[in-house]
């Protein structure tokens, strides 16, 4: 589990799509039944790329990708194909060139990089001769890497639906669904004082930021969403009799946007 800057993608003007320019906004909607999708580049043989100018050097060691097809695709930085990204995530390629993915969401880590840029090639569908599509790409840097996860009945991960109900002349009920937020609620006991120190200040900041459950480069769940973290930081208090014994608390993280 951590912690991870917002999107440092927040904007089109940030992207360059060598086709399919219409929906290149889609690629900002965490909701990825909308996608990006390249326009007459339907065929394996066929390369299209996509730069993400920031505007100036950053920090990055995150890249997410949600709802692709891509099978075969090199990612690369400050626009020189050598520069690829040396992964420590498992599965595929531990250098950012792909021949064969069949995944069609991954979390990619990697140690920092400082760039202005990053460049997806992309060249071959996971279903042969199809447009390229992306539903959601996210940049990021680590906040906060968790040095132990809480244990599973102190992680309540759930998806909060929008809807509105419909009670008819007969009784019966029909539900219009319209949206679903995130909603995460950790607890943890026996903590060290760092870890405490850290997490207040993740909550200090009063801002935004991005929660990943268990990013892997393989099956991942695409847990991973911009949140904010409310009310009261009670992570002083003591889980037992001897201060030595660490600190307990909890936290609720509600989806941003």
């Amino acid at each position: 589990m951590e912690f991870i800057t917002t999107n440092f993608f927040n904007t089109t003007t940030i992207a360059t799509v060598g086709t399919g320019t219409l929906s290149t906004e889609n690629m900002l909607y965490r909701d990825t039944v909308l996608q990006w999708k390249s326009q007459n580049a339907g065929t394996d043989a066929s390369t299209t790329s996509i730069v993400f100018d920031f505007g100036s050097t950053i920090s990055v060691s995150r890249i997410s990708l949600i709802g692709t097809n891509l099978k075969a695709f090199d990612i690369f930085y400050n626009g020189t194909t050598a520069s690829v990204l040396n992964l420590t995530t498992t599965g595929g390629t531990t250098s950012s060139n792909w021949t064969n993915n069949s995944e069609s969401a991954m979390y990619l880590t990697f140690s920092t990089i400082q760039t202005q840029s990053i460049t997806l090639d992309l060249k071959s569908t996971q279903v042969s001769n199809n447009e390229k599509a992306i539903g959601y790409i996210h940049f990021a840097d680590t906040t906060l890497v968790f040095p132990r996860i809480p244990s599973a009945k102190d992680y309540k991960p759930l998806y909060n639906p929008k809807e509105i109900a419909h009670k008819l002349s007969d009784g019966s009920k029909r539900i219009q669904f319209i949206d679903k937020k995130f909603l995460a609620q950790i607890k943890f006991k026996y903590i060290e004082t760092s870890f405490r120190n850290n997490l207040f200040d993740v909550w200090s900041t009063n801002d935004d930021f991005t929660f990943v459950a268990f990013g892997t480069q393989t099956g991942w769940d695409n847990v991973l969403h911009t949140v904010v973290w409310g009310g009261k930081f009670d992570f002083y208090k003591y889980s037992d009799n001897s201060p030595s014994a660490g600190f307990s608390g909890a936290l609720t993280l509600n989806e941003a946007n």
